[in-house]
């Protein structure tokens, strides 16, 4: 009877380890899941402001500019874009991280040998509905990762750029088409909406075309360019209005950005194709302008190493311009190895431009020319529970805005030429949050591991008393003297319960003939 008891209670302790040990695993792992739980997920709204450069906001009074630089962060030197530094390759190079040459919207016009319909943008009919595969050429903007990523992910575009194609069959789950007339009050209470909804979206993508149209027609200097630079602050206040209202500020990352910068231009810095060339020899890709700043150079049939002499000449005699064939475009323009790239590119110094009819000039202000200048460069701020406050760094890339992005929203970036190493210097919860939950896991486990090797001595310990305990009560009195003899010949000294092969032994047995049995033949 004692030793059944005893027996039940060794094989109790056992069992007591074993739940216990179950019990520290199942802590742990609902420890990590709430940790995972508590890293909230935020939602992020994208802002362009079409040709806001980087300075712009240093012009005049911009009170909301201010503010959102003094409780978030910001590149004082603004963005390094990429080229060409036209509207719709930065804004496609944003949403993607990837350059041109890797996205294939090569500028605001694009031309590809294996579609035959023409590209034409948005801002020259906003009805046109382009073939799907000028965009779908193998990037994938953050909308797509979103949506097939996440099972709540929902993006809304308000006349992004590209918003209207599908890639990969997908579009984004809300959006309006570009359309100028749409004022910029609407286009945010359309945007609150979207986040406020049953069904809301987490990735917001807003667009407004100024300052650009009018640095455009009145030059970046301009006192109409101050006007806007005004309006645009207001929208920027009525925006952070509206979500404090809406209680979004607290789980909104915004970032403020644009495409490109801006600089003077003047029918006295011109480079005048139509005396350099014929104009039945070749073919340019714009709207019909007379102005233009880097330009793609389609020869006709036969003509392109003509071509190529003649402006190369003219090049060498004005020194205001650059020629390259597809192959000697520099590497640092990221713009070359592209099917899509044009057979000459001719690239202007800043604020020259080429025409074919010089006394049709009618621009004060352009862009699109080699990212390096300074003027060319967009504006960055951001603002939001995820970036820190009143931090600045000098510049970065436009590409990098995709992976952070990603980290934002917690997707996994498709192939992309951004990098983290500047911009994760804005993020309040980067290094820290992972440092702290790394530790976390750390501490958990060797909690784990010592209450677990505790209940483990301990039961061992107790497993080999009861076996003591069952020996003692199985033998006689005289058997029992047995472990009290003197030990065998050759001075080895006998311990009844000495090894773990004798511990093996009696694990073995399970009635009291076979438990003393196995005594016997010990001794």
């Amino acid at each position: 009877m004692h030793s059944s008891n005893i027996r039940l209670s060794s094989l109790n302790w056992k069992s007591v380890s074993l739940v216990m040990i179950t019990h520290l695993i199942v802590w742990f792992c609902a420890v990590i899941q709430m940790i995972c739980h508590n890293e909230k997920e935020f939602s992020l709204l994208l802002v362009s402001l079409d040709g806001f450069r980087w300075d712009f906001h240093l012009r005049t009074d911009t009170p909301n500019f201010h503010k959102i630089i003094k409780q978030g962060v910001y590149a004082k030197d603004g963005l390094t874009n990429v080229f060409v530094t036209n509207t719709l390759p930065n804004h496609w190079s944003m949403v993607t991280g990837l350059f041109v040459e890797n996205h294939g919207v090569m500028d605001n016009f694009i031309k590809d040998p294996n579609i035959t319909t023409p590209f034409i943008p948005k801002f020259e009919n906003q009805h046109h509905e382009n073939d799907p595969k000028y965009y779908d050429a193998g990037a994938e903007p953050i909308w797509v990762a979103n949506q097939l990523q996440k099972q709540n992910g929902r993006s809304g575009s308000i006349m992004w750029w590209g918003g209207d194609n599908p890639v990969k069959w997908v579009r984004p789950t809300l959006h309006m088409s570009y359309n100028e007339e749409i004022l910029f009050q609407s286009r945010v209470d359309t945007m609150v909406s979207w986040f406020k909804a049953a069904h809301p979206i987490n990735l917001g993508l807003l667009y407004f075309h100024e300052p650009d149209l009018t640095a455009h027609k009145f030059g970046p200097n301009s006192s109409e360019v101050i006007n806007q630079i005004k309006y645009l602050d207001s929208a920027i206040g009525y925006l952070l209005s509206k979500f404090e209202e809406n209680d979004l500020l607290d789980d909104v990352n915004i970032i403020i950005t644009s495409d490109h910068g801006f600089t003077d231009v003047s029918a006295t810095k011109t480079i005048k194709l139509n005396e350099i060339l014929e104009s039945s020899d070749y073919t340019i890709l714009n709207s019909g302008t007379t102005s233009l700043s880097t330009t793609s150079i389609f020869p006709a049939e036969g003509h392109l190493e003509e071509i190529y002499k003649k402006l190369k000449a003219a090049s060498e005699i004005q020194n205001v311009f650059k020629v390259y064939k597809r192959h000697e475009i520099p590497e640092e323009y990221h713009y070359k190895n592209n099917l899509r790239a044009p057979p000459i590119l001719v690239v202007p110094e800043l604020g020259y431009s080429f025409t074919t009819n010089v006394s049709s000039f009618h621009l004060a202000g352009n862009h699109g020319y080699d990212n390096k200048n300074q003027e060319m460069h967009p504006i960055f701020l951001a603002m939001g529970p995820s970036f820190k406050q009143g931090f600045s760094v000098e510049s970065f890339s436009s590409v990098d805005i995709y992976p952070l992005m990603c980290h934002l929203l917690k997707l996994q970036p498709a192939p992309n030429n951004g990098s983290m190493k500047i911009v994760g210097q804005l993020l309040s919860e980067g290094h820290e949050t992972t440092m702290w939950t790394f530790g976390t896991y750390i501490l958990v486990l060797i909690v784990i591991a010592s209450v677990g090797g505790i209940f483990t001595v301990a039961a061992c310990r107790h497993h080999r008393y009861f076996k003591r305990r069952i020996l003692q009560l199985r033998l006689s009195p005289v058997q029992a003297t047995i472990k009290y003899s003197t030990p065998p010949t050759g001075g080895a000294k006998a311990s009844l319960l000495s090894g773990e092969e004798d511990d093996d032994d009696f694990d073995d047995a399970h009635d009291d003939d076979k438990m003393l049995e196995i005594v016997a033949e010990k001794w």
